[in-house]
């Protein structure tokens, strides 16, 4: 080693140390090489796989890899040649070779440079011209549901998929709701009733519902899934609507989950799906069958039927233009398609059609793939040509089959090898929206216009995109002139559906919606039930959320909530109304009735104002129970307890004043109430709050945090590290442990009935506050201690609906102590 030679840097004279990453060089000429080698041979001897997507990514490396080995030998061989040219004097010849070697080197980093994204898809038809026939119970019928509520994920926490962050029972709501929409049906019972009658009156085969044993197949696209786990943002199939879907036809039709089977033949089906099913100890769920590419922990391999083949309308097929469905499928009466919601990188756009890709079989075209048919289809072939798409929808043991066509929007994604994402065209929010109807060019359309209106989804783009819906409408004689048979049996298809562009992306309006012609109708229901708990008064209409029914309520509506846990988050939407419990003067009902959403429980941020009431409420195992941001509601008799962090927090109130009132909270993971200043500049927005008659008790951080807010007759105590930690305001008529300077404080034991305490519940998890009964005991120094100034003349009792005002002098806290045998909040 002693005699290693050194390398000496030419500059500084300092030795320079061979680096240990040298390799790093090589890495792209080395991944260059492989990716030209490797599109060689899968390309020469079959063209089309150009369009292949392991293809297209391969491209461009060894497209890079060969300009830049041109780029390095010529540069090498006009530089030797100069170097030679100059020995000979000869500075003209010598100088232009100079300039060829540099430009051999910049020429590539020119050309290497990331080609221009493809132009949006543009329509060739103009909005609201119809074409095809409509089809379905109600002809070119579309139901879209949109539900906030079910797409919980924060983006971070787990799996999307995982049943804290999408909600099995918001899904189960819009699963009904669609059904009962579609139909015109009061009940779930008469809707699937309904479907199963127009399907087989519409094959000639009788005025007949579902008869018991009848087979039913589901297909769900799983082309994300390789049988490896999900990672956390996978672009798969929400399990909760499938096992929603499940759960309707085993419950409500009566199907046998031994005639039910769903599917992905050229693909795995992953636990999250499987396991979602299985969980269910109902034997119907365990008899349910799992059929995709590999016999694998409980799933079955697809087994092909080659005594249906399906027969392409273009002779270039691979395959002799054959392939061939499941048995699956063949052996059901009927079909669900389950498609999802995105762009794709080969077609512009993937929903029900592209879903029957995986429903194919080549004997001698690798089996289970849908890759022969990527070039007969794709985005950028031409209007009016050929598309196999039309010979999957049209055949009659795929789309002639299909009961139900399905759009699982819940999550969203870019396209379909990408993560699920939030969609600018929804506010940047998850889609959490479900597309039924009986059309299946009908909703492709509508798919459609809602992937073009995304800006996100960038593979929605070519000349192409919508050509597989013109033939479909059109396939009595379609713009491409072929013969759709896919059957064989001498018979051109008929018109599969009726294709559209709404008029605008605002609106969303077709022409059955305008009423200009027999197109499509997108339906949005009403989001009323029969029979929810939550009761709009004023309307005399019933939901099953209290979201729900407060985007539905007009300025002044009242609307009550019945006893059970609502697990959504409650926005107001800047709507002045009246939501309260069956009895905001009741502790039990007030206990009884929870609203326990992920995120922030209540939401105030757009404005709401005084005629904006919140009441009898226990808000609870949100991360912020109540967030409210320039908006001044008023909100008395609830209960905020055990929240990850702040219980109440306030923001931009500076000027608008929120106020609560016999308000008890505690157990939070932060302060009982933030309101931390915003600053800028040299300016500091100060928050404003009114507090009155609250008991703020066993927060994890401070009682009250931060700006200016008035507090009046409130018990602040047991809380960590401080009671109180504000920028100014008014403190007054308060027990505020250790004291706080204001008119009337004091620091006293309050003597509740049964006082909460921190407890110590591991060396690894902080101080757990376990909760009391916050009324008063009849020694407590708040009795008689508070001011008639603070009472609120919306509020006129405790949380008892003891009466305040009958007082010669109010109490402090949320109780007005009485002689009677106490009952805990």
């Amino acid at each position: 080693k002693k005699n290693e030679q050194v390398r000496v840097c030419p500059r500084t004279g300092r030795p320079v140390k061979a680096g240990k990453y040298r390799w790093v060089c090589w890495v792209f000429p080395l991944a260059g090489l492989l990716s030209l080698i490797w599109f060689l041979i899968r390309v020469t001897p079959k063209p089309s796989r150009a369009t292949y997507p392991c293809q297209r990514l391969a491209a461009p490396l060894a497209s890079g890899f060969v300009v830049w080995l041109a780029g390095i030998l010529g540069s090498s061989l006009a530089y030797h040649k100069a170097k030679r040219l100059l020995g000979q004097s000869r500075w003209m010849a010598a100088a232009v070779l100079l300039a060829v070697a540099v430009g051999a080197i910049w020429l590539p980093l020119a050309v290497t440079q990331a080609p221009p994204a493809g132009a949006a898809f543009t329509p060739s038809d103009a909005p609201n011209s119809p074409i095809g026939v409509a089809q379905g119970l109600h002809p070119g019928r579309v139901v879209w549901i949109y539900e906030p509520q079910a797409a919980l994920w924060d983006g971070a926490t787990d799996g999307w998929w995982e049943e804290h962050n999408t909600s099995q029972s918001a899904v189960d709501s819009m699963v009904s709701r669609s059904l009962r929409a579609y139909t015109g049906e009061p009940n779930e019972t008469a809707a699937w009733d309904a479907l199963f009658r127009h399907f087989n009156r519409a094959r000639g085969l009788g005025d007949l519902g579902y008869r018991a044993g009848e087979k039913i197949a589901i297909k769900i696209n799983m082309n994300q899934d390789t049988g490896n786990p999900w990672s956390s943002n996978a672009g798969m199939p929400s399990p909760q609507m499938l096992y929603s879907v499940v759960a309707q036809l085993v419950h409500v039709v009566g199907v046998p989950g031994e005639a039910i089977t769903i599917y992905d033949a050229s693909r795995y089906i992953g636990d999250p799906l499987y396991n979602k099913i299985r969980s269910d100890p109902d034997p119907n769920f365990q008899a349910v069958r799992f059929v995709c590419s590999t016999t694998r922990s409980g799933r079955q391999g697809a087994a092909h039927d080659p005594a249906n083949p399906i027969r392409f309308g273009n002779a270039a097929v691979p395959g002799n233009a054959r392939a061939y469905p499941p048995r699956c499928v063949t052996e059901a009466k009927y079909l669900i398609n389950m498609a999802l919601l995105r762009a794709h990188q080969l077609f512009g756009v993937t929903a029900c059609g592209k879903n029957l890709f995986g429903s194919i079989y080549w004997p001698s075209n690798g089996g289970w793939t849908p890759s022969p048919l990527h070039s007969f289809g794709g985005r950028d072939q031409a209007m009016g040509s050929y598309n196999c798409l039309v010979d999957l929808i049209g055949h009659p043991h795929l789309g002639g089959k299909t009961l139900l066509y399905m759009v699982d929007a819940v999550y969203g994604a870019r396209h379909q090898n990408a993560e699920v994402m939030r969609f600018a065209s929804f506010g940047e929010k998850w889609t959490s929206s479900l597309f039924i109807s009986q059309d299946p060019v009908a909703l492709d359309s509508v798919a459609l216009d809602f992937i073009r209106n995304e800006s996100k989804a960038t593979e929605c783009t070519g000349r192409g995109v919508d050509n597989y819906l013109h033939e479909a409408a059109l396939a009595d004689g379609p713009p491409s002139r072929t013969f759709y048979d896919p059957d064989g049996d001498g018979t051109r298809l008929a018109s599969l559906g009726v294709h559209e562009h709404w008029n605008n992306a605002k609106d969303k309006q077709y022409s059955r919606n305008l009423g200009t012609g027999d197109g499509i109708e997108l339906l949005v229901p009403s989001l009323a039930t029969e029979d929810g708990p939550v009761q709009n008064v004023t309307q005399g209409t019933r939901y099953d959320f209290i979201s729900h029914a407060i985007r539905e309520a007009n300025d002044g509506d009242e609307i009550t909530a019945g006893p059970g846990t609502y697990r959504e988050t409650v926005n107001f939407l800047g709507k002045n109304v009246t939501v309260q419990s069956k009895n905001a003067y009741d502790p039990a009902v007030v206990a009884a009735t929870i609203i326990a959403g992920p995120g922030q429980g209540v939401v105030f941020a757009n404005g709401e104002t005084g005629q904006c009431r919140l009441a009898g409420f226990t808000i609870t195992g949100a991360t912020q129970g109540l967030y409210c941001r320039n908006a001044w509601p008023i909100i008395f008799n609830c209960r905020i307890m055990d929240c990850a962090e702040a219980g109440v927090k306030l923001s931009e109130t500076d000027v608008r004043v929120p106020t609560l009132i016999n308000c008890i909270i505690a157990g939070n993971g932060g302060p009982g109430i933030e309101m931390t200043p915003a600053t800028g500049g040299r300016f500091i927005k100060y928050n404003l709050a009114t507090i009155l008659n609250c008991t703020i008790v066993g927060n994890a951080k401070q009682g009250i945090l931060g700006s200016k807010p008035t507090v009046g007759n409130s018990i602040i105590c047991d809380n960590a590290p401080t009671q109180i930690e504000t920028n100014g305001g008014t403190v007054e008529y308060c027990d505020v442990q250790d004291g706080y300077p204001g008119t009337g404080n004091i620091d006293a034991d309050p003597r509740f009935v049964t006082p909460g305490h921190w407890v110590d519940a591991a060396p690894s998890i902080p101080l757990v506050w376990v909760h009391g009964d916050y009324h008063l005991s009849a020694d407590s120094p708040c009795i008689d201690a508070g001011s008639g100034q603070y009472l609120h003349e919306a509020v006129g009792a405790d949380i008892d609906g003891d009466s305040r005002v009958s007082a010669t002098v109010p109490d402090i806290g949320c109780d007005e102590w009485a002689d009677r045998a106490p009952d805990s909040p």
